[in-house]
């Protein structure tokens, strides 16, 4: 179920993704002919990307001798995959900073994720658990589900964050399957999966979340525990939006407590946290993403915590969800003619006097004097006109406009080049590189600002398509969903929240097939609640209705992930055991027997148990087709209540029936 409502997210095009260079590194490494070679070209092509990587490559190596410097040396350090992953993480970022949802905090959430990044590094360079630099990106992206579903679904999530009554992080849980019958934590797992990365991020990202490290025997010894403490220190870092977890003693205590769970003295744990708060606030400064002051966790241990001007990120900012979504619904939309404009110069004089006309009529123009930078710029920043000289270092004007076409977002924006060259060369040159417009130095700043018309124009279609596309985009979620709860609703029994006898039937039938073509066995367990009719005449029928779901609730216990439990009808129910035997059918069928008469059954004052009558059926060679299975079954509990009920009993061709009790 939770894969086919992924794959409608994955259908929707709205999911998080990678830079370009990002989602070309994945393409790269989807096989395993994919050679260091390949991966260094892919990453170098990003600059900012580049300088990332090595950044956090000898933060993860800092016990080595000579610093890395370039990206095939990283990979050689770090392993290729390991790299990959990196390269993967990292290119998120600057693709996925602000959208569409207004409740949802980017800022807080980006931080959040990159103080629990810089903190699982650390530790686990520390304590041995994992790969360091891999630990970093499981960090970043151990919550990477909330993000997706905040996307695809902008204005269902706001209005969750903002109006739905839940309580704490199991309630979110809840409210969140309610409306997209998905949480964040299974969309999380799912896209790292989909991005390839180790099974054991999903895992991690998984279970970290219901961590306590208050309970007994729960220790800083797995990935699952170890960022579930770099969430913990992150959070104090970044000041946890809760008020019942914000205040000092409730700091304090939580970050005794995790201190506690650690094999390190607390001195030594004191210091990596403090090395943590600092380096994740020089990341924040590199990714241009909001941190706090750093403080002293020993003075938070101590109770004695000091708070700077900037420290803790005011409550009214960081936690009042619905006042965040009135102020973003209250900013001005900017008008189609004031666009956002990318000048790449190396002039300073000609930089300012392009800038100067630009602002004049209402642009918001940023400068940059090389094309590497102007790369950067245009991945974080997304521009929606780039004007570039031909002559820029770091990457000339048509290098940098093949670049920026390779990036998805870049394919959108309109890009104008500035050269000295007349000759008609030229001109194909620069169109066959992806330029939208061409113009020879000297010109009249009046002409550039008249040919900037084409590029509003071209802006405004953009914007009103991509508009359209949103609309269609989320009346296609929600009719997906419908969908989804119709086709859910058609299969389940209402009131067990079981399959219901269509399904088992259709189940049925595939798992007859599959075991007749790969000669695999299969068995079917049919069963009766015993004198179910005298509960309902005795304690009435919602008395009943709550027998039957209190026998449910022990079938799905008692049975295996990969056999089905169905209600057929009535006190009837059906157990379809593939790839299991005679044998192996009996034992499930007596664990059901036994729970189901363990099992007391309260409502309203009333106390009652139950038995019930089961009859085993494996498939036959004499069998010719699935109802063969089901009356064999059907039969032996025919046989089970007249020989006293309570009782399970197995079909046997040709041979006597065995019972047991």
């Amino acid at each position: 179920m939770i894969s086919k409502v992924f794959e409608e997210l994955v259908l929707t095009d709205c999911l998080p993704s990678p830079s370009g260079v990002g989602m070309q590194i994945l393409q790269l490494t989807q096989g395993d002919d994919f050679s260091t070679a390949e991966i260094g070209m892919a990453i170098s092509a990003d600059s900012a990307l580049t300088g990332r990587l090595l950044r956090l490559a000898n933060s993860a190596e800092s016990g080595s001798v000579e610093p890395i410097t370039t990206v095939g040396e990283a990979t050689i350090r770090l392993g290729i995959r390991t790299v990959r992953n990196v390269a993967l993480g990292l290119s998120l970022i600057s693709t996925n900073r602000q959208g569409a949802c207004t409740a949802f905090d980017y800022d807080r959430y980006w931080s959040l994720s990159l103080g629990r990044a810089v903190a699982a590094q650390q530790l686990s360079r520390h304590l041995r658990i994992g790969v360091p630099a891999e630990m970093y990106i499981l960090g970043l992206l151990a919550d990477i589900g909330s993000l997706a579903l905040a996307s695809v679904h902008p204005e269902s999530y706001a209005e969750l964050l903002t109006f739905a009554d839940y309580d704490g992080p199991e309630g979110l849980l809840r409210e969140e399957e309610s409306r997209f019958e998905i949480n964040h934590i299974d969309v999380g797992v799912c896209m790292l999966a989909e991005w390839g990365l180790p099974p054991t991020f999903g895992e991690a990202a998984r279970r970290f979340e219901g961590l306590d490290f208050a309970a007994q025997g729960t220790k800083l010894s797995s990935v699952e525990a170890l960022i579930k403490a770099a969430d913990i220190i992150a959070r104090l870092c970044l000041g946890d939006s809760s008020k019942r977890t914000n205040a000092p003693s409730e700091r304090a205590a939580r970050y005794r407590t995790l201190r506690a769970s650690c094999s390190l003295d607390n001195e030594l744990f004191d210091r990596i946290a403090d090395s943590i708060a600092k380096e994740w606030r020089e990341w924040g400064q590199l990714l241009h993403i909001p941190t706090q002051a750093p403080f002293g966790f020993e003075n938070l241990a101590n109770g004695t915590e000091e708070t700077s001007a900037e420290g803790v990120l005011n409550e009214k900012q960081s936690s009042n969800m619905e006042k965040a979504a009135q102020i973003q619904a209250l900013k001005p939309v900017p008008g189609i003619s004031g666009l956002h404009v990318l000048v790449v110069e190396n002039n300073p004089a000609a930089a300012k006097l392009i800038e100067g006309h630009l602002a004049h009529v209402g642009h918001r123009v940023t400068v940059v004097t090389r094309g590497d930078d102007a790369l950067r710029v245009v991945l974080e920043e997304n521009p929606a006109l780039v004007i570039s000289s031909l002559e820029t270092p770091g990457l000339d004007g048509l290098a940098l406009c093949r670049a920026v076409r390779q990036i998805s977002t870049g394919r959108k924006t309109y890009f104008l080049l500035l050269s000295d060259r007349t000759d008609e060369a030229a001109d194909v040159q620069a169109f066959e590189a992806g330029v939208d417009d061409f113009l020879v130095q000297p010109f009249n700043p009046l002409v550039l600002v008249a040919r900037l018309q084409a590029a509003v124009r071209c802006h405004a279609t953009s914007v009103l398509l991509a508009a359209q596309e949103n609309k269609l985009v989320k009346h296609n979620a929600r009719l997906q969903i419908l969908m989804r709860k119709l086709r859910s609703a058609a299969l389940t029994d209402p009131l067990t929240g079981l399959p219901n006898r269509r399904y088992a039937m259709k189940r049925l039938g595939q798992a007859w097939e599959t075991s007749v073509r790969s000669g695999r066995q299969m068995s079917v367990i049919m069963m009766d609640i015993d004198f179910f009719k005298q509960v309902n005449d005795r304690f009435g029928h919602q008395v009943g209705d709550v027998v039957l779901r209190e026998t449910s609730i022990q079938l799905q216990e008692v049975c295996r992930e990969e056999e089905d439990v169905c209600r057929m009808g009535g006190e009837e129910f059906l157990v379809i055991c593939p790839g299991s035997g005679s044998e192996a059918a009996m034992a499930c069928a007596e664990r059901i027997r036994v729970a189901v008469e363990a099992n007391v059954v309260r409502w309203k004052g009333v106390e009652c148990s139950v038995t019930i009558s089961l009859g085993v059926a494996s498939r036959e060679p004499s069998m010719t087709q699935d109802d063969d299975l089901i009356k064999a079954a059907d039969d032996s509990v025919f046989i089970a209540k007249k020989s006293g009920r309570n009782k399970t009993v197995i079909a046997e061709i040709n041979s006597p029936r065995r019972e047991s009790a």
